[in-house]
């Protein structure tokens, strides 16, 4: 193999490379070393103080040793040359530099980036284990990329929100201490990106973050996808007046799906003692859409239902509200539909049924909205999801800038995977 085959293949420019030696030892996990001993490729390089080109190479050059990336499962160590110059313009004496790495650093550049890759989807322990580095050496790597990384990444997911046509806001909470702290976050449905992150869920949190970043009050949303939050709706009319405000369909259906159980847990204190646990280990057919049932499910759920006309009722009334969503082809027709689903729901006189539907009455604009933009925030309960495990490895992360930076992170991968490979200005 040629030598410039293998500066190719390290990934290194602006160097000579004077020998290649190799050492095994069997204790160790990489089992074979390879010593790469190099020099710059211009031996008189300029004066980093005064730029001057007029050195003088004084004494004779040390190595130093440097980790770089793997090469064939085998631990690469660069002995790089240190030569001490001479600057007869401003009689500095610095040594001779090298593009991929930084000052007097015992890692390539390279390598850092690779302690990110491998910790960004996983945990820093187990970066720093596969590339054989101690943890706070790995730690130190992976949060200097990700505060590089970050900023640009959210600059980026803003100005492409901003760019949108017909821009489509959702809007969530999710648990820091599930009952005790949460946060809310903003995201750009259209675009899959998270935008913002808002410390707290009060109303008053939310103008206060607005006045923190006035880049997202210049936003101009078509419509916004939220929960039935008073909080939420607040905030939404003060700061984006002109969007529709729509009730999420996950968020709505819960409230239905909650009176549903509330049924079946009364109900069942009348029945048979058999048929008790039946009813208790089969109530997620009761849940489920009907259409989404096999025929053994769907035989076991007209079982359940013949247990009380009541519970039979509640679970049409249920599958009556997701035809109205899948069904209903226009906003008038849908207006109607829904007025019709509350007229028959008060007519069931069932106390559950009742109760709920004061919720669905107080938020029926926001709800018929839904066919004004078929949007639901699915995508961001995904993201709270990833959240919620990213919260689980890195053990909550006290720090609030950083862990504010690794969320934008992991929940806009292909921004951030972007501006990591964008070289550095």
């Amino acid at each position: 193999m040629q030598v410039q085959d293998i500066e190719k293949i390290l990934g290194l420019q602006g160097i000579r490379i004077i020998n290649i030696t190799h050492e095994k030892k069997e204790s160790e996990l990489k089992t074979t070393t390879v010593t790469i001993k190099i020099e710059p490729l211009d031996k008189m390089q300029q004066c980093p103080c005064c730029k001057s080109t007029d050195i003088t190479r004084n004494g004779i050059p040390g190595y130093k040793e440097i980790k770089h990336l793997d090469i064939a499962m085998s631990r690469c160590i660069l002995l790089a040359a240190r030569q001490r110059y001479k600057c007869k313009a401003c009689g500095a004496a610095p040594t001779c530099e090298y593009e991929f790495v930084k000052g007097k650093e015992r890692y390539t550049k390279a390598f850092k980036d690779y302690i990110y890759r491998i910790s960004i989807g996983s945990t820093i322990q187990h970066g720093a284990e596969i590339a054989e580095t101690p943890y706070s050496t790995a730690e130190r790597f992976f949060k200097e990329t990700v505060l590089r990384v970050a900023p640009k990444t959210i600059a980026a997911a803003q100005t492409q929100a901003r760019q949108s046509e017909k821009l489509i806001l959702g809007i969530d909470d999710f648990a820091i201490r599930k009952g005790h702290n949460y946060n809310t976050g903003i995201h750009d449905l259209r675009g899959e990106n998270l935008i913002g992150i808002v410390e707290g869920r009060t109303l008053d949190d939310l103008r206060a973050y607005m006045k923190k970043t006035p880049s997202l009050s210049l936003l101009e949303p078509y419509a916004i996808i939220m929960d039935l939050a008073k909080s939420y709706h607040s905030f939404v009319a003060e700061f984006f007046p002109g969007a529709i405000r729509v009730a999420d369909r996950f968020h709505v259906n819960g409230y239905i799906l909650e009176a549903l159980n509330e049924v079946r847990r009364r109900v069942s204190i009348g029945l048979p003692p058999l048929m008790k646990p039946v009813l208790k280990r089969n109530k997620h057919l009761l849940n489920k859409r009907g259409d989404s049932l096999d025929l053994g499910q769907r035989q076991q759920l007209k079982r359940l239902l013949a247990c009380s006309t009541e519970l039979k009722a509640i679970y049409d009334f249920k599958e009556q509200l997701i035809d109205w969503y899948d069904l209903s082809f226009d906003y008038e027709s849908a207006k109607n539909g829904f007025r019709s689903w509350l007229k028959k729901g008060h007519e069931l006189k069932i106390p559950e049924v009742t109760t709920s539907l004061k919720t669905f009455v107080n938020w029926q604009d926001e709800i018929i909205n839904y066919h004004r933009c078929r949007f639901t925030n699915g995508i961001v309960e995904g993201r709270n999801a990833k959240i919620k495990s990213l919260q689980r490895r890195r053990f909550f992360l006290h720090n609030r800038i950083f862990y504010e930076d690794l969320i934008f992170i992991e929940c806009n991968r292909e921004i951030a995977h972007i501006e990591f490979n964008r070289p550095s200005a």
